[in-house]
């Protein structure tokens, strides 16, 4: 078992707090909930060591406050101070800033902007807290975390390493268990046992969908009870899912085919394969997001398919910064400038996709970049279609 030390936490209550006294924030109101596979409680989890559904009142010099559904936080959370919220959080939240004499001060709030805001701050709590503190000064403070969170530490990276072992032994029970006869329901649920047996969190993504005919694994009826359909020789299997380690999240897309696939979709992994690896082979520091997403579009483009979903997109407590464009939300326009840097880890996964939407595969795992160019978090994974039945 590998438990994030206090030093980690200094680490990252050092980098928060600089950049708080950078921006003249005398404290920062974090919100956090289960939302998206627990991904919308990431800035609470990376400040209090907690995966809860709350807020976390984070001061500049003074001891920090969960305020959460119940008062005591869990034994191995970095706060000692828990306070009971529910169902009147933001007047704890103001009790707690009168408390610090912050009532008149400069508070950020994350939670307001990015690519997850529309759905983060409770309007509710929000409007509440303007109003019990009408002295205060609240600005939008969410680039604080986005940025604390975006180069991974050697502790970050040992915790995705160890998700990405246990994404391993999944793809391998799927290899054991997916074959004619057999339901997809029984392969969802050794995929979910084995998640749980291997210590992984509860709300872990598994996106799964079979046939012949299939696009990506999301549209398996994933949010609907396991339909019983029954495997057959020639099926493909697409999979998306993530290993949570100590709430860092190992992702893998993952395709598996029951016995040899048929032409065509072998020419889909090939392509996939292809655009993987040039991702790989031009990413190193320095490389923009908007080049790395056209190094590993162009040998989709060039193969007369399309894609539909973004490229790579960032890992660490959540899906995350950085992410490339995502050509099935068109109104998502990200930072095409960025530059990726030593310690950014993101997920590959790009999506080869035929014109006419009937079928189509991506293939994914975790990659970090390194001082010098980037490597696989995985140990032995490499991009392919897995052989099963």
């Amino acid at each position: 078992m590998f438990n994030l030390t206090l030093d980690e936490r200094d680490r990252r209550w050092k980098k928060v707090r600089d950049a708080m006294e950078k921006r003249g924030f005398e404290c920062l109101v974090i919100w956090g909930s289960y939302g998206r596979f627990r991904h919308f409680g990431a800035n609470l989890k990376y400040l209090s060591n907690m995966s809860a559904e709350g807020y976390f009142v984070f001061p500049l010099k003074e001891d920090p406050t969960l305020v959460m559904f119940f008062a005591r936080p869990d034994p191995t959370a970095w706060v000692a101070d828990g306070r009971t919220g529910h169902p009147h959080y933001s007047k704890v939240i103001s009790d707690r800033i009168r408390e610090l004499h912050l009532e008149k001060g400069s508070i950020g709030v994350v939670g307001l902007s990015g690519y997850d805001g529309e759905m983060g701050f409770p309007h509710t709590t929000y409007v509440s807290i303007l109003g019990n503190l009408p002295g205060a000064k609240f600005e939008d403070a969410t680039e604080i975390m986005t940025e604390a969170r975006i180069i991974k530490s050697p502790a970050e990276i040992k915790c995705l390493e160890i998700g990405c072992e246990i994404g391993e032994r999944i793809i391998k029970v799927i290899v054991d268990t997916a074959k004619p006869g057999v339901s997809d329901s029984e392969v969802r649920a050794r995929v979910m046992d084995t998640l749980f047996r291997e210590g992984c969190e509860p709300d872990s993504m598994l996106l799964y969908h079979s046939g012949k005919e299939i696009l990506h694994a999301g549209q398996g009826g994933q949010y609907k009870p396991p339909h019983p359909r029954i495997l057959e020789r020639g099926d493909i299997i697409l999979t998306e899912f993530d290993a949570i380690y100590s709430g860092y999240v190992a992702q893998y897309n993952q395709p598996f085919s029951i016995g040899e696939p048929d032409r065509e979709w072998k020419e889909i992994f090939k392509v996939a394969v292809n655009a993987f690896n040039q991702g790989l082979n031009v990413l190193k520091p320095g490389i923009t997001t908007g080049e790395l997403y056209q190094a590993i579009l162009s040998p989709i483009r060039e193969a007369g398919y399309t894609s539909t979903n973004p490229a790579f997109h960032g890992l660490g407590l959540a899906l995350e910064d950085p992410v490339s464009l995502f050509p099935a939300q068109a109104g998502y326009r990200p930072d095409t400038s960025l530059k990726m840097e030593p310690g950014m880890v993101v997920e590959f996964e790009p999506h080869v996709v035929r014109p006419d939407f009937k079928k189509g595969a991506s293939l994914g795992s975790p990659v970090l970049v390194t001082e010098t160019g980037c490597r696989l978090l995985s140990r032995n994974w490499k991009p392919e279609v897995r052989i099963a039945g």
